[in-house]
């Protein structure tokens, strides 16, 4: 039963000012709208999706104590929801990493797992960062009672991209993580540097960056 009520959330939303089946993954269940974006409803989280740019501009999720260690599928794949979904082609020797924005060590059962895996909650990431940095800040977030996790990428103007899709490549991702209280904490990670390790910075500092509000 729970996997049929999960898969009722596998559909996609065009943003707009009515309310979202995806409320309740975003921060106090109000969501946070982006002109132009797509918002891709999955079991656990969401993912806010720039067609256009074929790009994640973040994911947002509710961090409830995961109940147990579910095995990973490593079922990469292609985002049929997208019209030009990124595919694990688009990253075959490009120098980059199919990093997570919601950690597959988030997902409680095999259902969640899988959806972790999409492309469309993927972003290109310097091997150094995904693996060492980033892998390192999500089992910081793990181990904070958190409510809610925002994880995003920022883009220049004129990204480098990879692939046939042209998958562009963040120049900083962050995590913005909220207590029920509604304090904040915020991680950034340098993805054009290698070795990048994690800095923090003031919530409003990153959403003047970023040219939208996440609360």
């Amino acid at each position: 039963m729970k996997n049929f009520i999960a898969a009722l959330f596998l559909f996609a939303l065009p943003t707009a000012a009515n309310a979202s089946p995806c409320d309740q993954f975003y921060p106090n269940g109000k969501e946070i709208v982006v002109p132009n974006t797509t918002v891709l409803c999955n079991s656990f989280f969401a993912i806010v999706y720039d067609d256009a740019r074929n790009a994640n501009v973040f994911s947002t999720e509710i961090a409830q104590e995961r109940l147990k260690k579910t095995p990973r599928t490593d079922d990469f794949r292609a985002d049929k929801r997208i019209a030009d979904s990124p595919t694990p082609a688009d990253y075959t020797n490009s120098g980059y990493d199919r990093g997570h924005m919601v950690p597959a060590a988030n997902a409680d059962d095999p259902n969640e797992m899988s959806d972790t895996f999409f492309m469309t909650n993927m972003t290109p990431q310097l091997p150094s960062v995904n693996r060492v940095a980033w892998k390192n800040l999500e089992e910081r977030i793990r181990s904070v009672p958190f409510k809610w996790v925002v994880t995003g990428a920022h883009y220049s103007a004129t990204p480098k991209v990879i692939g046939k899709n042209k998958v562009p490549v963040p120049d900083f991702l962050y995590k913005v993580a909220f207590f029920e209280s509604g304090n904040v904490a915020v991680y950034i990670v340098d993805n054009l540097v290698p070795k990048s390790q994690v800095s923090t910075m003031k919530l409003e500092e990153l959403e003047a960056k970023l040219g939208y509000k996440l609360r």
